[in-house]
């Protein structure tokens, strides 16, 4: 294998989770007015980490790469690594008060 070969075979590998991650990093989750733990960039790069990290796992665990297994745990990090880093609970907290509110004023 040459190493123009070897590139692409590991750009493509590491494509989806590269893609997921500047989708996601794009998304805010919050309706709220809470300011997320990091910027945009940080995001990115801290989903890129981890969504490269369960590249290599389902690759080390499964000894193939492709499995749509892993694209299933890669979808799931990613998207609660999402939610950490903006902070998603306090949305749910913040509806949960709201509708606390508007029953007891009933």
């Amino acid at each position: 294998m040459d190493i123009i070969t070897l590139t692409l075979y590991v750009a493509n590998f590491f494509a989806p989770a590269c893609f997921l991650s500047l989708a996601v990093s794009f998304i805010n989750f919050n309706a709220s007015s809470v300011e997320p733990l990091l910027g945009v960039g940080g995001r990115f790069l801290v989903n890129t980490i981890v969504g490269c990290a369960v590249m290599i796992g389902g690759l080390i665990y499964f000894g193939q790469d492709g499995k749509m297994a892993t694209y299933a745990v890669l979808l799931m990090s990613v998207g609660t690594m999402q939610w950490v880093l903006t902070k998603g609970w306090h949305v749910a907290v913040a509806k949960e008060a709201l509708q606390d509110e508007h029953q007891l004023g009933k």
